[in-house]
């Protein structure tokens, strides 16, 4: 079976413009952040927690210099990536630096920025040659990481859909209502409309629940992400959440297939050459 590097150039294109914008968005929260007392780096647990105990401890001075190295770090080698086909290490750099800036911002975290940590991640075993050489094709992880990347998407709107059931506003049709009442969201006309309330209510839970089924489907696939980029752009206009929004919107781009990529002018622009990778 092949994995389709077009469609593997477009996400990782999509994902590192969105890890551009955001981090150029937010470098000043970040900053912000250094008077919490916050660990600049996050480290798993083991002997290296130890490093993490020391740097947090480090003069509030060092604190601001590591930020201040680490955002425009990010932010070169997201571009580079953009540019250029990405290695492994790379990929691997920009995920450990957005994951540590994230961790050390979570108090103003989305699912979004979740999202896109866990796509670059699985984005390290996808970098490299098109060929066996490299990180890629040592671990021959390129074909199963594609699928897991694929699945992730499916996993994030199963898992909301079914916790959305648990309660009773979305159920009965006024989630939306009740969302549109504060001041903070919106649209605020949508609660003296409770017929619309109800039916974007209901719409929103459908798509959620029928979309990890509906992309096995190639008609229905393109369909529902047209859906979902309505609904994703609508919650970043009136949930102030752009980056959550966008970040599912970058994520479609895995569920494309190669013909469409091709056809396509400026996703074929954005793919950069076409080609494939063999996992066989």
């Amino acid at each position: 079976m092949m994995v389709q590097w077009s469609v593997i150039r477009l996400f990782q294109r999509n994902v590192l413009l969105w890890v551009i914008g955001f981090t150029s968005s937010a470098y000043w929260g970040f900053e912000a952040l250094n008077a919490m007392g916050l660990s600049p780096l996050y480290l798993p647990s083991g002997p290296l927690k130890y490093v993490t105990h020391a740097l947090a401890m480090l003069p509030d001075g060092v604190n601001d210099l590591v930020v201040l190295v680490a955002v425009p770090l990010l932010i070169l080698l997201s571009v580079h990536d953009l540019l250029r086909a990405p290695r492994w290490w790379s990929a691997l750099l920009i995920w450990f630096l957005y994951t540590n800036l994230m961790n050390r911002a979570w108090l103003a975290g989305s699912g979004g920025q979740q999202l896109i940590a866990n796509l670059l991640f699985w984005n390290i075993f996808l970098s490299g040659n098109r060929t066996t050489a490299g990180l890629d094709g040592a671990l021959g992880w390129s074909f199963p990481a594609f699928w897991i990347l694929r699945l992730q998407v499916l996993i994030a709107y199963l898992a909301t859909a079914l916790h959305k059931l648990t309660g009773t506003h979305w159920l009965d049709g006024t989630a939306m209502g009740v969302v549109a009442t504060d001041p903070a969201f919106g649209p605020s006309w949508i609660v003296d409309h409770p017929l619309a309330a109800s039916l974007s209510t209901w719409a929103v839970l459908l798509f959620q629940i029928t979309f990890p089924l509906a992309v096995w489907f190639r008609r229905a696939r393109y369909a529902w992400m047209f859906f979902g980029i309505i609904f994703h752009l609508a919650t970043a206009l009136w949930m102030d959440i752009p980056e959550m929004g966008l970040a599912f919107i970058a994520a479609y781009a895995i569920w494309f297939d190669e013909q469409t990529v091709q056809r396509s002018v400026p996703m074929r622009r954005l793919a950069g050459t076409a080609g494939s990778v063999s996992t066989a």
